[in-house]
């Protein structure tokens, strides 16, 4: 079975509709309940006992996919149970789930603070194109996040792992738990987006 968390991002595909999107509201060892919006209640709807599903589940460790089944009818108040079933496959093998994403945040080394581009992120690290070329493989530095993205500012030390190009990457080196679930949040609310 995936291991699947309330708040995760659920999207569940049936030939009788394109995708339903949800939230894990509650997890058991056979089956999920789901919570949907109001936007997608035409298509939960349209569902019955016994109908086969394929589920996407966005997890910080990555999207695994499974089959699965419709357990209960969906409710009025926009609760869907479905099985629990085994994971097919690890759409993302990272040890956390990677966004692709543009946009700017801080990078200091030493008393320097210089603008950078974000290009990609994860909860373990980020890809980016500094302002200014300061950097070598090794630095040791603060990355500086600000709170449109994620909420609250983020200050987290970082060393410089490699180069891509005109990119850098960064693997952060002192993060919180807190701070590292803040940005797995990000990274699967910008997914979903994505579609």
């Amino acid at each position: 079975m995936i291991e699947v968390k309330r708040g995760q991002i659920i999207v569940i595909k049936n030939p009788k509709f394109p995708e339903l999107e949800g939230i894990v509201e509650t997890v058991e060892e056979d089956r999920l309940k789901v919570f949907y919006p109001k936007e997608y209640e035409s298509y939960a709807w349209a569902l019955s006992e016994g109908d086969e599903l394929f589920v996407r589940v966005h997890t910080q460790f990555g999207i695994k996919t499974m089959c699965s089944m419709v357990i209960c009818a969906p409710s009025s108040d926009g609760e869907l149970v479905i099985e629990n079933a085994d994971a097919m496959a690890v759409s993302q093998k990272r040890e956390y789930v990677r966004a692709a994403v543009e946009f700017r945040f801080f990078i200091k080394k030493g008393e320097k603070l210089v603008g950078a581009l974000c290009k990609d992120i994860s909860a373990g690290g980020i890809k980016f194109i500094p302002d200014e070329y300061i950097f070598d493989l090794d630095d040791e530095v603060e990355i500086k996040f600000q709170s449109e993205e994620f909420e609250k500012d983020l200050n987290i030390k970082s060393v410089i792992i490699n180069t891509a190009g005109e990119k850098l990457i960064a693997k952060y080196s002192h993060i919180s738990e807190y701070d590292r679930d803040k940005i797995s949040g990000f990274c699967l609310k910008t997914l979903s987006e994505m579609g």
